[in-house]
């Protein structure tokens, strides 16, 4: 097991210490037999499954113009409570829980412990997903993302996507038809923060004030009542500015793009290069990704990678991953964008496929 600590403050914990160390604890039982398989997350059931009421804390996200932005994220307390009462309500779960369950508990206590196919770090938020969601606020005026297809690899917390959602709810309403895609290894994850995220983004936004005015919500300002009406307003939001989500799980060497409906105009990934085995699966769906046949309109994209220069102790980082990518005839080129070069030296790095 891997245990990266980094000084992105969590509910559960907050660290400085940079250096990556293999951990011999973990949930007893959870044993990796095979990779999860591709599997799709239905938005609706996973509205339909949340409790009545969840809590959130703000992240700062730095901004180009030097302001910044605020943006919801669920705590992780919060959801470890939602999982428990879930097995509370199901007998059957309290004699025998599933190693879903049972892993969810484990990393909502320990969110920077990584297993390899078990769990891959979703439920925290990593310093690179900032760095490139305030990367996209720079290229905002020359890529606009409205009417685009979007693909996030490796989504976690959603950080990028929260950003992109931030924007279209902001501003006026759209006939333009966006995509937005999120896959994360762990469907656990999508379910208990990716997309309550999604939602808190919504409904702090300029997209929710009607709702907002028209509902009276919890005493504290950082409670939200999930009701009916709620994810109606959502959904009702949903189509009026032209928004498409969908969700999935699963390892990437079995991600199926057909499935997922083809190419994609933007691509995005951060915190995911840091285990070289997994290299040749994630650059695979990245050049897929952006290469494949897709709808019609689809004939350009931008491919963004966020990541440090090097994870300790592991083995992966930016040498390695241009090396992947760069080293065969269907490779590509890679070129860095934005750097950070004091302290824990990180990059956002832009990718075109041959």
């Amino acid at each position: 097991m891997f245990k990266f600590n980094f000084d992105v403050e969590d509910d559960t914990e907050q660290s400085t210490d940079v250096n990556h160390t293999t951990q011999n604890h973990g949930p007893a039982s959870v044993q990796a037999v095979a990779p999860d398989v591709f599997t799709e997350l239905f938005l609706t059931d996973a509205l339909n499954s949340l409790p009545s009421k969840i809590s959130y804390s703000p992240i700062t996200i730095p901004l180009a113009s030097g302001t910044e932005l605020s943006l919801p994220r669920r705590d992780l307390f919060d959801a470890r409570f939602q999982l428990i009462s879930q097995n509370v309500d199901d007998p059957d779960a309290l004699e025998q829980p599933s190693i879903n369950a049972r892993s969810a508990l484990h990393f909502l206590d320990a969110p920077s412990d990584l297993v390899p196919l078990v769990y891959e770090g979703g439920l925290k938020t990593w310093e690179c997903s900032i760095d490139l969601a305030s990367y996209l606020d720079g290229i905002s005026s020359q890529f606009d993302v409205s009417g685009k297809r979007v693909l996030e690899i490796g989504c976690g917390t959603s950080i990028p996507s929260l950003y992109i959602l931030h924007r279209i709810f902001s501003s006026p309403p759209s006939q333009n038809q966006t995509h937005i895609h999120l896959q994360d290894y762990n469907a656990s994850v999508l379910e208990l923060v990716t997309i309550p995220n999604i939602i808190l983004t919504w409904y702090l936004s300029e997209a929710a004030e009607t709702y907002r005015k028209s509902e009276e919500q919890a005493d504290s300002p950082l409670e939200l009542d999930i009701s009916e009406s709620l994810r109606d307003a959502f959904h009702q939001s949903l189509m009026t500015y032209g928004i498409n989500l969908r969700f999935f799980s699963g390892s990437w060497d079995t991600f199926d793009l057909q499935k997922s409906c083809g190419s994609y105009n933007l691509v995005l990934t951060s915190e995911t290069i840091y285990r070289m085995e997994s290299l040749p699966s994630l650059t695979a769906i990245m050049r897929g990704a952006c290469k494949a046949e897709g709808p019609k309109g689809v004939n350009d994209y931008l491919c963004l990678v966020a990541a440090k220069v090097l994870y300790f102790g592991v083995g992966g980082g930016v040498t390695e991953f241009v090396r992947c990518v760069q080293g065969s005839d269907e490779g590509g080129t890679v070129k860095t964008v934005w750097e950070k070069t004091q302290g824990v030296e990180r990059r956002v790095m832009s990718i075109r496929w041959n």
